[in-house]
């Protein structure tokens, strides 16, 4: 008799662990996150899994840029999507004109814990532009991680060198004009012999877009007027950028021809004196200097006004976003289990994420005083919130997308001195006008 009541206990338990394997609801995530972001999205799916009995995170990193989002749009198309997903701010007009979004409702932000006066006003009230200007009608199709911008990264004992930078870390010399800039850099390259900007300026196209798109918005430049595509400012202030950069890099004064990895690596090698890049290399910097690889002083500080004090610079945000699945439509179930998560991210993961170097896009976490005290990322991230400009919101903008490629092809010629800058903004222009049809 023994036997057989050990057998069915045996088999009373397995029944119950299989019905409590088959509750727990699986969320499959799709992200395009690696090294510092990588690291910490993964740390605070973890932490999220270890605090669930009932929901699992099971994440996937898939490639950045364009190939992220012809997947995404593959597997709408094909009913074999994610549950949840990362997706930019600057490609969402995109993602809406290819009907790749699911909106967001008020009861899914009540489900997640969260409403949406939480978040960065500039990043809602842009999410609700895009979802008129190209859906038709008002909605939000993202929830907002982040706002992540351009700044600059600076040797602190290269530029003290230089004459051009006190112990305060700021500079006592004017920088507050192109010319001003131009002749602080020369200052800098004559006396201490290194380049002045490391950029990747002709191998990366997102790092010329982003310089060259700060510099057009800092003289009032726009490409978009009454919601649509307007580009009578490139005749004359994306010319003067465009020149700008041509102007240094042929004066030795930012990087020529230098791969991504390159640019960072000639910085922290302390064979620039400054880096511009965006916020996301924070991770780089900090892991070097607790590894002691890093050898000199460092900050990092907005972007500088360089027209007149306007100090607007190129920005983006990164969302949580859910893929339209019109053929095997999400249970409420899980639908549940992704806004339980996308709560955690915001609420419980904010500070971890913001240690990527980005800034919060949600409120309670942006003016904690954890987050107040993060360093080095409070040396520049209210003041670049505050500078923060989102890209035009038409289709043919947004990360990786054709913009990406018309770069390219039309201005690293003239940063080369191949072509002059009324040529590369004259087939820019040409080509944005054939991608917009």
């Amino acid at each position: 008799m023994r036997l057989p009541r050990m057998i069915a206990l045996g088999l009373s338990l397995s029944a119950a662990l299989s019905t409590a394997a088959s509750a727990q609801t699986t969320i499959v995530f799709w992200d395009f996150f690696g090294g510092g972001d990588g690291i910490r999205m993964k740390q605070i799916v973890d932490d999220f899994n270890k605090s669930q009995k009932d929901v699992v995170v099971n994440r996937t990193t898939q490639t950045w840029g364009n190939p992220f989002y012809t997947k995404v749009h593959t597997a709408v198309l094909s009913g074999q999507t994610p549950d949840l997903m990362t997706y930019h701010l600057s490609s969402i007009p995109a993602g809406l004109q290819k009907k790749d979004l699911r909106p967001f409702s008020d009861a899914d932000f009540a489900a997640a814990g969260l409403k949406i006066g939480d978040f960065q006003s500039n990043l809602v009230s842009t999410l609700h532009s895009d979802a008129k200007n190209v859906a038709g009608a008002d909605g939000i199709y993202g929830i907002p991680l982040d706002t992540h911008t351009f700044v600059v990264y600076y040797n602190k004992d290269l530029l003290t060198k230089a004459g051009v930078m006190g112990a305060d870390g700021k500079f006592t010399v004017p920088v507050g004009s192109i010319a001003d800039m131009t002749k602080a850099l020369q200052t800098i390259k004559t006396k201490t012999g290194v380049t002045p900007i490391a950029l990747s300026s002709n191998q990366d196209s997102g790092s010329i877009w982003r310089l060259w798109y700060s510099l057009f918005l800092q003289q009032g430049g726009s490409m978009i007027k009454g919601g649509k595509l307007d580009l009578g400012d490139l005749d004359t202030k994306g010319k003067v950028a465009l020149q700008t950069i041509a102007d240094w890099t042929k004066d030795g004064l930012i990087t020529k021809n230098v791969t991504y990895p390159a640019g960072v690596a000639l910085f922290t090698a302390g064979r620039a004196a400054m880096g511009f890049n965006g916020n996301w290399e924070v991770p780089t910097m900090v892991d070097a200097k607790a590894k002691g690889t890093l050898k000199f002083n460092y900050g990092i500080m907005s972007f500088p006004a360089l027209f007149g004090g306007n100090s607007s610079t190129w920005a983006d945000s990164h969302e949580l976003a859910i893929p339209m699945n019109t053929k095997t439509p999400m249970s409420a179930d899980k639908l549940k289990a992704v806004m339980t998560f996308i709560g955690y991210v915001n609420k419980q993961g904010g500070l971890t994420w913001a240690g990527g170097g980005h800034v919060p896009a949600y409120l309670p976490t942006q003016s904690s005083a954890a987050f107040k005290g993060l360093q080095p990322n409070i040396q520049y991230s209210v003041t670049s919130a505050q500078q923060a400009r989102l890209e035009p919101n038409v289709p043919l903008f947004g990360v990786g997308g054709p913009v990406y490629d018309a770069v390219a092809t039309n201005f690293t010629p003239v940063l080369l001195g191949q072509a002059t800058a009324d040529v590369g903004i004259a087939k820019f222009k040409a080509a944005l006008t054939s991608l917009n049809k």
